[in-house]
C-alpha cells in the first residue's frame, strides 16, 4: 500500500512539472540587449595621432560592451562618405568622424544621419556646419597649440626667422598655424620668411624640405603642424648641414617627438591627448543615448613638451 502511494505521489509531481513547463509564457524570457554598433572614420591613418585617437574610441566603446566599425577616409571625401553610407543599414548607434578634407564636405553623411536620428560626433577638427547637423565637436585646442609653440620659441629666440610646414587640407592644422601667427603679435622681432605645405606626412615634407632650406638660408626656426613633419624636417636639416642652426617645433607629443626633444633635435612639441579625446567623444555619444544634454563644443587642452619633461612622454 505504501509503495503504491509513493508511485502515485511521484506521478503527480512529474505531472505538475510538465504542466508548469507547458504553461510558462515564452514572451517573458529575458534576453541580453543587442550590442550597439558605432562607426569611426578619419582623414587618414598615416599619423600616429589618429591611430591613438581611434584606439581611445575603440577602448571606450568596448568598455561599454559594444562594437566599432573603423573606416579609413584616406584623404578622399567621396570614398569616406560612400563607405559610411554603405554601413548605415546596420542600425548604427553613432558616428565619430574626422572629415577627409579641410572643407569638411560630408554633407551627404550629415543629412542621412540626421534623417535616421544617428548622432554624429566630429573629432579633432572644426568647420562651418549648422549646429543642428551634428551632436558635438570634440577637438584639440589647436589655436592654443600654435600659441604655446610661439611662446616656447620666444624664450630662446624672440627675433626668429621662421619657416612654416603647413597642411592646408586639415582645419586643425590651419588653426595651429593661425594660433602661432596670432601669438607672434607679442613678439614684433619675429618674422615668417617662408611656408611650405608638407601634407602632414614624411613623404610630403621630404619632397619640399631641400628646396625650402635652399631658398631660406637665414631661416633659424621651423614650426611644423605635427611631429611627423617636424621629424622629417630634422632629417632634411641634417642632410643640408644645418644641424644646430635651426630649431624645430612640432605638435602631437609623440614618443618619437619626445625622444628628439630629449636628444636636442627639437625644441618642443605640444602634446595632444588622443586617448582622452577618443574617450570623451564616446562618453558624449552615450550621454546623448541616455537622454543627457551634450555641449556642442568640447576642447581638450594641450601640454607643452620640452627637454625638462620629455621623459614623461617616453613611457
Amino acid at each position: 500500500m505504501k509503495k503504491m502511494f509513493r508511485i502515485q505521489a511521484l506521478a503527480l509531481t512529474l505531472l505538475s512539472i510538465i504542466l508548469v513547463s507547458c504553461n510558462s509564457n515564452p514572451s517573458k524570457k529575458v534576453e541580453a540587449p543587442a550590442k550597439k554598433i558605432f562607426i569611426s572614420s578619419f582623414m587618414t591613418m598615416h599619423d600616429p595621432f589618429f591611430v591613438s585617437l581611434n584606439e581611445g574610441i575603440t577602448k571606450a566603446v568596448i568598455a561599454h560592451g559594444d562594437s566599432l566599425i573603423f573606416l579609413d577616409g584616406n584623404h578622399d571625401t567621396k570614398k569616406q562618405e560612400d563607405d559610411i553610407l554603405a554601413m548605415l543599414n546596420q542600425q548604427i548607434a553613432g558616428i565619430f568622424i574626422l572629415p577627409a578634407t579641410h572643407d569638411g564636405c560630408i554633407d551627404r553623411v550629415l543629412a542621412v544621419a540626421k534623417q535616421m536620428k544617428i548622432p554624429v560626433i566630429i573629432v579633432d577638427t572644426d568647420f562651418n556646419v549648422a549646429d543642428s547637423m551634428f551632436l558635438c565637436k570634440v577637438m584639440t585646442d589647436n589655436l592654443g597649440a600654435g600659441k604655446m609653440s610661439c611662446d616656447a620659441l620666444a624664450k630662446v629666440n624672440s627675433k626668429a626667422k621662421i619657416g612654416m610646414l603647413t597642411f592646408s587640407l586639415s582645419k586643425g592644422c590651419v588653426d595651429r598655424v593661425n594660433g602661432f601667427k596670432e601669438e607672434m603679435s607679442k613678439y614684433p622681432g619675429m618674422t615668417i620668411i617662408g611656408s611650405q605645405d608638407g601634407h602632414a606626412n614624411k613623404d610630403g615634407v621630404n619632397g619640399v624640405i631641400k628646396e625650402f632650406l635652399e631658398k631660406t638660408p637665414d631661416m633659424d626656426a621651423i614650426f611644423a603642424i605635427n611631429d611627423v613633419s617636424a621629424l622629417a624636417a630634422n632629417e632634411g636639416i641634417e642632410k643640408a648641414g644645418r644641424s644646430g642652426k635651426i630649431v624645430v617645433m612640432g605638435v602631437a607629443g609623440s614618443k618619437e617627438g619626445a625622444q628628439a626633444i630629449k636628444n636636442g633635435k627639437m625644441l618642443s612639441s605640444c602634446a595632444q591627448e588622443p586617448l582622452t579625446m577618443g574617450n570623451v567623444a564616446v562618453e558624449k555619444a552615450y550621454d546623448f543615448i541616455s537622454g543627457k544634454q551634450v555641449e556642442k563644443d568640447v576642447r581638450v587642452p594641450v601640454k607643452l613638451v620640452t627637454k625638462e619633461n620629455a621623459e614623461e612622454y617616453l613611457k
